[in-house]
């Protein structure tokens, strides 16, 4: 897909943003926690592309929200806690149908 954004010019794989969810998806949490700017990256693409309302995903659930808290309360036991909540919440809202 080519799209523009004032002028620039840009292109996404369908194809490539779902192999990039599964990738995310099938990661161990060790890797996730290593990979989180590119797991933000992605989740802000996606949910742009999918239009999915900024109340959804900005809100202090959502799941750009949720990334962020990761990357900076990364120490934050709580914030640690809520991993596998943080995981689902990714895998849920950022999958591409097939």
């Amino acid at each position: 897909m080519e799209y523009l954004i004032g002028n620039n010019h840009y292109s996404a794989s369908y194809q490539d943003l779902r192999e990039e969810h599964a990738r995310f998806a099938g990661m161990t949490d060790k890797r996730f926690l290593k990979e989180l700017p590119g797991a933000l990256h992605f989740a802000v693409f996606v949910c742009w592309f999918k239009e999915l309302p900024t109340s959804q995903v900005l809100s202090d659930e959502g799941i750009v929200h949720q990334l962020a808290h990761l990357i900076h309360l990364k120490a934050e036991p709580l914030v640690m806690g809520r991993l596998g909540e943080i995981r689902d919440l990714f895998d849920q809202q950022l999958r591409l149908a097939p």
